[in-house]
């Protein structure tokens, strides 16, 4: 089989589709602006494992490269409020280092017969007529039949293609989180019984930040909806130190910067000749940008489609993949992009209200449901009405954010551009605007 696919970037979905498609006798390229050594955060994430040792078809992961996470408390803008999740032995969180990871899918990859084309900047897409069939390089133009975006959240590729392909180009304020993370030495041995905190709203500004204290360091994540300055960075990290005495002064992993998105994914994200996938395509969960694991599966589902369809990149053809997608995985975890938005809409004094009325409790930031039942919801109700403006704000959230669900779930069956346009607009109408 002869046709040629290039993957712009090497995420974790991309990789996965191209050494899928290997496999079957596509001619695969991956194209990495960065050195192989420096792909990757230098940080921790948290996701399903088996989903990944099933796609790269390994037992188990490698020892001294994966952790469990402890005990979590989320602490309200005012710290008036903790609110605690204590994890049973058998809910315990995994966390393992990104480096690994992604060396894991790319030594898959390679072996699967994909080639990778390191330190090669993607600049652009080369369109002809109403297709993609290639992609511009620092290094040159590079032709193909098949072009996959794994470029990530501001992807060269997405963000240059006509207004006719109807894919949204680039995220809106509040779809991405510009996060600062580093790994501090510890100057005290000290083991809390909540090593993990998360601070919401933290010093009242739109965003979060974390302090979570390992065995030998420690965790720091400054993360807000606006882009991070180097002198708010280290404001943060002297607070932190301030109330966190056994935060030392020595970083000794991490110190960098990412961004990530945290709002629904593409609705439309596929062209002729073109399938985003992962970060470019917005996969991930929007209250807390996890997406390891959805691009994984948009990876598989993408090759499945590509295979079924013995090669044929219409946008057509595609379709299959960005329904199935939506509808598996994608409809689902938009439904909590309504109640994130409202949450950052809202002044911190409204979260404070959420946080010490138990409108907002374990159950719901431990993502469980266990709050669900029409009693929980009740009393809800009754803490909730004491400041009914913010109340009714979470609630338009969380309609708005089912509706989103609906909708996403349910995309047109046919390629049918006009139809696709029409239910596009549909979601946008949906969408709680962050000012």
């Amino acid at each position: 089989m002869s046709k040629k696919i290039v993957v712009a970037g090497a995420g974790h979905g991309g990789v996965i589709a191209a050494a899928k498609l290997a496999k079957e006798g596509f001619d695969v390229t991956v194209y990495e602006k960065k050195k192989r050594e420096n792909i990757g955060h230098d940080w921790e994430d948290r996701f399903d494992f088996r989903t990944i040792l099933d796609a790269v078809e390994k037992d188990e992961m490698p020892d001294g490269a994966w952790k469990y996470r402890g005990n979590t408390m989320f602490v309200s803008p005012s710290k008036r409020t903790e609110v605690k999740i204590d994890f049973a032995p058998d809910k315990r969180q995994k966390v393992m280092w990104r480096k690994p990871l992604i060396n894991i899918i790319i030594d898959y990859a390679e072996s699967s017969g994909v080639k990778f084309a390191f330190e090669n900047e993607i600049l652009s897409p080369i369109i002809k007529g109403n297709a993609v069939v290639g992609i511009c390089t620092a290094n040159g133009e590079v032709s193909a039949d098949f072009v996959i975006d794994a470029a990530g959240v501001f992807s060269p590729v997405r963000k240059n293609l006509p207004d006719s392909f109807s894919i949204e180009k680039m995220p809106k304020r509040g779809d991405v989180f510009y996060g600062y993370r580093a790994y501090f030495d510890k100057a005290k041995d000290v083991n809390p019984e909540y090593p993990f905190e998360v601070y919401l709203y933290h010093e009242r500004e739109q965003g979060l930040s974390w302090f979570m204290t390992g065995d030998d360091y420690v965790d720091v994540l400054i993360g807000r909806i606006d882009p991070l300055t180097d002198e708010k960075i280290n404001e943060q990290t002297r607070l932190f130190r301030k109330n966190h005495d056994w935060l030392g002064e020595n970083i000794v992993s991490g110190g960098v910067r990412g961004v990530i998105p945290v709002r629904r994914s593409l609705s439309k994200m596929v062209a002729n000749g073109y399938a985003a996938v992962g970060d470019s395509a917005f996969m991930t969960t929007p209250m807390n940008g996890m997406g390891i694991e959805l691009s994984v599966k948009a990876g598989l589902l993408l090759a499945k489609n590509v295979i079924n369809s013995n090669g044929d990149f219409s946008a057509n053809a595609l379709w299959e993949y960005n329904n199935e997608y939506l509808k598996l995985y994608g409809g689902d975890v938009a439904r909590n992009e309504g109640l994130k938005n409202s949450l950052l809409k809202m002044p911190s004094d409204g979260v404070d209200f959420l946080f010490d009325n138990a409108v907002i409790q374990s159950s719901d930031l431990a993502g469980a449901g266990r709050n669900m039942n029409f009693k929980a919801l009740l009393m809800k109700f009754v803490r909730g009405m004491k400041q009914p403006k913010y109340f009714f704000q979470i609630i338009h959230g969380l309609i708005k954010g089912g509706k989103t669900a609906r909708l996403m779930k349910h995309a047109p069956k046919k390629y049918d551009e006009r139809t696709i346009n029409c239910w596009q607009n549909k979601i946008e109408k949906q969408r709680v605007e962050i000012r």
